[in-house]
């Protein structure tokens, strides 16, 4: 067995696998995530802010002594939708580099998908016909299969985004709900994928949403792996949670991350939005993503 790590440097969370990883065998010893909003305040100023930059690093920090700790032997690190939008990526990348002795790669939209569905597909057996949603801070992946072959498509739709245009205050107004259905409406519309796929939902909103769904007074990934909630569900949380607050959503889900609460009323309409689009009854919730499979891809 060896003892790999992987982060994620996503737009709205950064985030740690740590795991022992031996041909087939894959023994998770660490998976934690801290919402750091590296995309904050980007779609407005083109960079990633000093604080962002600094939150990052802080908590990059706290998973280096994990990293020491369990005596990691290879780091993986990745940046998705922030550090591909930002004019000051190169600086950001240099300073862990230097400060961290972290190389962070800036991936693709598309090689973000890919090594996503590596994740997901080591753990799900026999997956066929299926539709991978991962929505981030700034960046949606959609990732299926067609003649043998993944293919992912990224777009320019996530909750930090969505929620600085239209959710900034809550409980959400109505019109503002309008407004952001509509953009994820379009948004989706000219991807050309077929109908009838299994939806499978990875990440940050996925997860909160299956904590929600299970009523968790703490976040448990491992009863919310694989478990299906329909459309009419999903519909009902929405209805509900778009009348909270802020502190009233981290009051009455407690097992969602605090610092999600700000986020999740945008991640439920997206999510909405794209299972009305593509017909689906209902979602399967997966804990594993892109940390797997980076750690699956080189192991």
């Amino acid at each position: 067995m060896v003892k790999i790590a992987a982060l994620d440097l996503g737009s709205n969370s950064t985030r740690l696998l740590i795991a022992d990883v031996s041909g087939e065998k894959f023994n998770t010893l660490e998976r934690l995530h801290v919402v750091t909003k590296m995309a904050e305040g980007l779609e407005e100023n083109g960079f990633i802010s000093d604080e962002a930059r600094k939150r990052v690093i802080k908590t990059l920090k706290v998973f280096l002594k994990l990293i020491k700790k369990h005596e990691v032997v290879e780091v993986f690190a990745v940046g998705t939708a922030a550090m591909r939008d930002s004019t000051n990526t190169n600086e950001v990348v240099d300073e862990i580099r230097k400060k961290l002795d972290i190389e962070v790669e800036v991936i693709t939209g598309q090689q973000e998908g890919i090594i996503t569905s590596l994740g997901v597909h080591h753990f799900m057996d026999n997956l066929q016909n299926y539709l991978i949603v991962d929505i981030g801070g700034r960046s949606t992946e959609f990732i299926y299969e067609n003649n043998n072959k993944v293919i992912s498509h990224s777009l320019d739709l996530g909750v930090v985004t969505l929620t600085e245009k239209y959710f900034s205050e809550l409980p959400a107004n109505r019109v503002n709900i309008l407004k952001a259905e509509q953009e994820v409406t379009e948004e989706i519309s000219n991807l050309k994928i077929s109908n009838s796929k299994l939806l499978i939902g990875v990440s940050g909103t996925a997860t909160s949403l299956g904590a929600i769904h299970l009523k968790q007074n703490k976040f448990d990934e491992d009863a919310i792996h694989n478990i299906e909630i329909s459309r009419l569900e999903l519909t009902n949380i929405k209805n509900k949670i778009q009348d909270f607050s802020e502190a009233e959503i981290i009051t009455k889900f407690n097992g969602v991350d605090p610092k999600r609460a700000k986020t999740i009323t945008s991640g439920i309409v997206i999510l909405e939005n794209i299972m009305k689009r593509y017909e689906n009854s209902s979602i399967i919730i997966s804990k594993n993503d892109i940390l797997e499979g980076l750690i699956l891809k080189k192991y």
